[in-house]
């Protein structure tokens, strides 16, 4: 398509150069030949200021001023302030003498003041002008068919934005950018150019009666044919973002009903969810674990979603690897694909994401991580992740991200929450322990418990603890006072961690 023709329409240089005018004389403001015409009117009567509008020459043989042509500078300063394009007049008829303050009016506003002779006919001058109009009005309407039918077929053809990105910017020979409604540059021309989308003029691209991207060209002006390529522009950029938006909502929605498909207790079979993880995205081929973060409020902060999804895509980016993400309720889940079975990748990544992304808020909120399977039996990392954030609430409560792997062995307690031979052991062992705590408000269970959890390390449970580590040293040794029990020991030490453990986790 071939680029726009500089043009600004039909303009007062233009209508004098009809042959009609040829004897036309320009009597003053010289600067505003350039104004453009849109139409012509008659002056019939003397109040005509409300009737003047902008774009317009007005004609008059000053036969309702004859007497009064001192309104004549009057006549042009409201011409000027209306926006009107010239005034257009037979002074040989009714005014013998051209006031001087008329034409220095016309000069100061830069507004055209036009001496026409007296027997040439209005009507022949109205036609002629109309007609020279009409004809620019039409050439406006058919380069504004060619370019809307152009751009619209790429649209039907799916070329896509950047390809009519390129086209707009030819057709108006400067650089052009379209931003989405978050501010961000999703096409623009030249491509590989940085362009200054702070600069260069601006217009909204609605979809559905909501602001959906900008368009910017990078340039000063536009000439009339200029705006019309805009104009439709900003049109097919709708259609084209529209068609973008009804694509991506068809994908989140397919993909929704197929994660659905993959954590029920019955996912499609194995040569089922291969084709369909072709087309969604999810490689068939890698190793997947189910992530589960929790602890948000009632509605998520769609800047955390943000973070962690831009966090996320770019290491899988940077490993061949696509992740996937989903808010459900206060929930996010995690589709993480892996090479092997070993990798810690997205632990060490939610790890990085948690103690530098959510500042404060990193004290509630808590991941659960299954084991890594096949996509086709991704349901039971699902399972497993849920269970390690159930357990992990009971006894893991100083932890941010819990390992079903890690725990795997507390849900086979966790089964025998009823049992009586492990509630009079737990007394037998622990209850002397249980009744001071329940007495003194103190903490000596858990004490105990983040100490075994910890090999026994005095400075790790301090650290979990958020007291000294004297403090701790204290505490065991009224543990071992209280319950006589001998920390010493490697079996008794297996028994406490056993009876703690199912205690919690009832």
């Amino acid at each position: 398509m071939k680029s726009i023709q500089k043009h600004h329409g039909v303009t007062v240089k233009d209508i004098l150069r009809l042959p009609i005018l040829k004897n036309a004389k320009l009597l003053g403001g010289i600067e505003g030949l350039n104004r453009s015409v849109r139409s012509i009117d008659i002056m019939e009567i003397p109040e005509i200021k409300p009737w003047l509008r902008e774009g317009e020459i007005l004609l008059t043989t000053t036969y309702s001023i004859r007497n009064e042509p001192n309104l004549l500078p009057k006549l042009v300063e409201d011409l000027a302030q209306a926006g009107a394009a010239a005034l257009a007049f037979k002074p040989e008829r009714f005014i013998h003498q051209i006031p001087e303050e008329m034409i220095e009016v016309s000069n100061r506003y830069q507004l055209p003041v036009i001496a026409i002779p007296a027997e040439i006919p209005s009507i022949d001058i109205t036609h002629s002008v109309m007609e020279l109009v009409l004809n620019w009005r039409t050439a406006l309407l058919s380069r504004a068919e060619e370019i809307g039918t152009k751009l619209t077929t790429m649209v039907l053809e799916n070329q896509g934005l950047q390809a009519l990105v390129e086209n707009v910017s030819k057709l108006l020979d400067a650089p052009v950018s379209v931003l989405d409604n978050k501010g961000c540059v999703i096409a623009q021309s030249p491509e590989a150019k940085i362009l200054d989308i702070g600069s260069g003029m601006k217009w909204n691209i609605a979809v559905d009666k909501q602001i959906a991207g900008k368009l910017i060209v990078h340039k000063d002006s536009l000439d009339a044919m200029e705006q019309v390529c805009v104009d439709q522009a900003r049109v097919v950029f709708s259609l084209e973002l529209m068609r973008k938006k009804t694509a991506e909502e068809t994908e989140i929605r397919l993909r929704g009903n197929f994660i659905d498909e993959l954590l029920s207790d019955l996912p499609p079979s194995e040569l089922e969810v291969k084709k369909k993880g072709r087309q969604l995205d999810f490689d068939a081929d890698k190793y997947w674990e189910i992530g589960i973060i929790e602890g948000f409020d009632s509605k998520l902060d769609e800047a955390i979603l943000s973070d962690l999804r831009a966090l996320l895509m770019s290491e899988g980016k940077r490993k061949n690897l696509r992740p996937h993400i989903e808010a459900r309720g206060t929930q996010i889940l995690l589709f993480l694909p892996s090479e092997e079975t070993e990798s810690t990748l997205w632990l060490d990544i939610l790890k990085l994401w948690i103690d530098h992304h959510l500042g404060e808020d990193k004290a509630r909120i808590r991941v659960g991580i299954g084991n890594k399977y096949f996509l086709w039996n991704m349901y039971k990392s699902y399972r497993e992740a849920r269970k390690a954030l159930e357990i992990g609430r009971k006894i893991y409560s100083q932890y941010s991200h819990i390992q079903y792997e890690n725990i795997e062995i507390y849900e086979i307690i966790a089964d025998a929450a009823e049992n009586k031979e492990l509630s009079n052991l737990f007394q037998k062992k622990l209850g002397k322990l249980l009744l001071y705590d329940q007495e003194t408000r103190s903490e000596l269970l858990k004490t105990l418990f983040i100490y075994l959890e910890q090999g026994k390390n005095m400075q790790e449970t301090a650290k979990r603890l958020f007291i000294h580590r004297n403090s701790v040293k204290y505490r065991l040794e009224r543990i071992e006072e209280i319950a006589q029990l001998d920390l010493s020991s490697a079996q008794q030490c297996f028994i406490y961690h056993l009876c703690l453990t199912w205690y919690l986790l009832r």
